[in-house]
């Protein structure tokens, strides 16, 4: 019992520190959403432990935290989409760079919505069914615009020391490891669940450890801030072209 009440106390206790590293660092000015994730969540867990007192009900331990997913879901893509302006707030000018985001949302909306299509939810009821592919919706979204972040970076050669990429990090393995969890749940039912139960879990406590690392030290200065708006289509375009010769390259004999 000590055992299980630690761990799920870990995440709100380190989250606890990372409220204080962001407060500490000014962060919280700059990622507004994200620092509100980070309180909401330190109370949620906080909540939801206490309800997991067995004289409690088990019905409100139940509609708390899916009311808590929910608020998870929304303060989580608000706090990834904000990291997105964060890191590109310079590029904005762009004709081609303001179509990135609605294109990978679309992207991943089509995904989120063909799933059920070809893995109807098995042994689920319907409101249950509802709420999971919500679910799988915004975690699909949340993954589209951390890949998105990730592949920009790697194109402009952008510093992953920066907040930012701590964050939009957390979110894709959190998001991750829930959207599998959820995939299971509804594709193959109760019975595969238990062999993946946990992975939500180990997700998020990785996710947190990222964010708390990420913001333990000092922010490096972004070196490429006053210089982006020399950024072309011409110069993405190129960069782009030759990380493509370069990962063909590596698959060739």
């Amino acid at each position: 019992m000590w055992l299980r009440n630690l761990l799920w106390l870990t995440p709100p206790i380190l989250q606890s520190w990372l409220a204080i590293l962001m407060l500490a660092r000014g962060a919280h000015k700059r990622f507004r959403f994200f620092f509100a994730y980070t309180l909401f969540a330190i109370a949620a867990e906080l909540t939801k432990f206490a309800l997991l007192n067995p004289r409690k009900s088990t019905w409100a331990f139940f509609v708390t935290a899916w009311v808590c997913e929910g608020v998870y879901a929304i303060l989580g893509f608000l706090a990834i989409y904000e990291v997105f302006g964060n890191v590109f707030e310079n590029f904005h000018h762009l004709a081609w760079f303001k179509f990135l985001l609605p294109v990978t949302a679309a992207i991943m909306l089509g995904i989120a919505v063909l799933i059920p299509l070809v893995h109807p939810a098995v042994d689920t009821e319907p409101i249950l069914e509802g709420i999971l592919a919500l679910q799988v919706t915004v975690r699909c979204l949340q993954l589209g615009v951390f890949f998105l972040i990730f592949l920009l970076a790697r194109v402009f050669d952008l510093d992953y020391r920066q907040y930012a990429f701590g964050i939009a990090a957390g979110f894709g393995i959190a998001a991750a490891g829930i959207l599998l969890s959820t995939l299971v749940r509804t594709g193959l039912g109760l019975k595969f669940l238990m062999y993946f139960k946990d992975v939500p879990f180990v997700a998020y406590c990785i996710a947190v450890t990222v964010w708390l690392v990420s913001f333990v030290r000092p922010e490096p200065e972004d070196l490429f801030r006053d210089f982006r708006h020399l950024f072309t289509p011409d110069l993405f375009l190129g960069r782009l072209q030759r990380y493509k010769q370069d990962v063909r390259g590596m698959f060739k004999p």
